[in-house]
């Protein structure tokens, strides 16, 4: 939505002319009535010149690309148009976009019938959901007696997801074997592999029956029903429980154990994504969020869309995060925990999981490394002592980022004879105008 507003900067020149209309009903001058017409068409020569460009003034936004991850670089482009036949001596274009470290505000000036464009910059320092827009532009007359501010309210989402990096092995999901392969053990549960038939037996449900086999080998006076066999699933369903438990977490910014926990969960989540385990995620923000458990990369960026605008805000401890995982577990699963909590009462709630046949591991954030209290090796040998593997993450973890940084632009070279010649092409992408969705978000 786009509001154009003219208002005057100040009511004295108003209540002069009033004041000289006055005096020349009343007590007619020459010298009167030549102020009265000098300041009315001052100010009547400003007035339109305030409509034209509160009319005539529009600026169009565009970005590269719907998301980024942090270390990415956002650029947009800006169309700005003055369709009046009167310049623009000074225009201030100041944007309200929450995203950190990026400030596409400037000063203009454009003559009449005129386009300006340009392109801003910045880098995505932190992940998070941010919002792009609105703008507010402001102008003036040559006089500086009317003030135009043009609202352009619409704005759009922007996410930031957390880095993937790459780890080394921390975790192994319960599973007889990895990938698509069958563990040719037999399940009482229906999975997704169908291996076998049998007859039936009373009790088995209706919607194991298999009807081909059914009609290819029942005929007249021998009729028998065959069911479904089902395999054990190969490679375990992970949740990733990640603790984001407002007292537990220590530091700030890239250096805190909340950003820690996220990068882990975000990495963890696409190095077993890629091994073909069906990978789901459980955490506390205001309210409960859960992901299920599911295959391919879709999932990976479901994933990254709540890990991006996840933060240590939540009033809920560990032990509450595995209550309301128990109705969600059963026998065959995996569960890492990823927290800093160095309180080893969290561990008399595993007792839980580890009933229902759950598959537990952890990892551990130092908190102490990050200038926090409590002491994780207590924890680590309470872990120990139920077979629950876990590993210590301590600050100055080296996170090296597998997902390269996008060139936007492309990097030239001049050889010796003076050809240019490209060195690199960059990402080729097109300019979406902000409002519309971006295909590759």
């Amino acid at each position: 939505m786009v509001k154009a507003v003219v208002k005057l900067t100040s009511p004295v020149p108003l209540i002069v002319v009033v004041g000289l209309f006055i005096l020349q009903v009343f007590a007619p001058a020459p010298a009167i009535m030549f102020t009265l017409v000098a300041i009315g068409g001052v100010m009547g020569i400003s007035y339109l010149w305030a409509r034209q460009l509160a009319k005539g003034v529009s600026l169009h936004r565009q970005r590269r690309y719907g998301w980024a991850q942090v270390g990415d670089i956002l650029e947009e482009r800006f169309i700005m148009h003055n369709d009046g036949w009167v310049p623009i001596l000074w225009a201030e274009i100041r944007d309200l976009s929450d995203l950190p470290g990026y400030n596409a505000s400037r000063a203009v000036g454009m003559s009449a019938r005129s386009t300006l464009r340009w392109t801003t910059s910045g880098v995505c320092e932190r992940r998070g959901i941010y919002t792009l827009g609105p703008i507010r532009i402001y102008m003036g007359d040559p006089f500086g007696l009317f003030r135009i501010t043009i609202y352009h309210n619409y704005q759009e989402t922007f996410v930031v997801y957390p880095p993937i990096a790459a780890l080394p092995p921390l975790v192994e999901p319960q599973g007889m074997a990895r990938g698509a392969s069958r563990a040719n053990i037999r399940s009482l549960d229906l999975t997704t592999n169908a291996s076998s038939v049998r007859q039936y037996v009373p009790g088995d449900a209706l919607k194991r029956i298999h009807w081909r086999s059914t009609a290819r080998r029942s005929f007249p006076g021998h009729e028998e029903i065959f069911v479904k066999e089902f395999d054990l699933e190969p490679s375990g369903d992970l949740w990733i429980l990640l603790d984001m438990d407002a007292d537990v977490h220590v530091g700030e910014g890239p250096e805190s154990t909340e950003e820690y926990a996220v990068i882990l969960a975000a990495s963890l989540a696409n190095q077993l994504l890629r091994e073909n385990h069906a990978v789901g995620l459980l955490t506390y923000q205001k309210e409960p969020i859960i992901v299920p458990p599911q295959k391919g990369p879709h999932q990976l960026w479901e994933i990254l869309r709540v890990l991006a605008g996840a933060y240590a805000i939540a009033p809920a401890s560990l032990n509450d995060l595995f209550e309301l995982f128990e109705p969600l577990t059963g026998r065959g699963l995996s569960a890492l925990i990823i927290t800093p909590s160095a309180d080893a009462n969290w561990i008399k709630g595993l007792s839980i999981l580890l009933r229902h046949g759950v598959h537990l591991s952890g990892l551990l954030l130092d908190a102490r490394s990050f200038g926090g209290e409590g002491d994780v090796q207590g924890v680590l040998g309470a872990l120990a002592d139920l077979r629950v593997s876990a590993h210590v993450i301590s600050q100055g973890f080296t996170f090296e980022r597998i997902t390269p940084k996008r060139e936007q632009r492309p990097q030239f070279k001049v050889l010796g004879t003076g050809r240019v010649i490209m060195v690199s092409p960059g990402e080729s992408s097109e300019w979406v105008p902000v409002g519309q969705k971006d295909q590759t978000s």
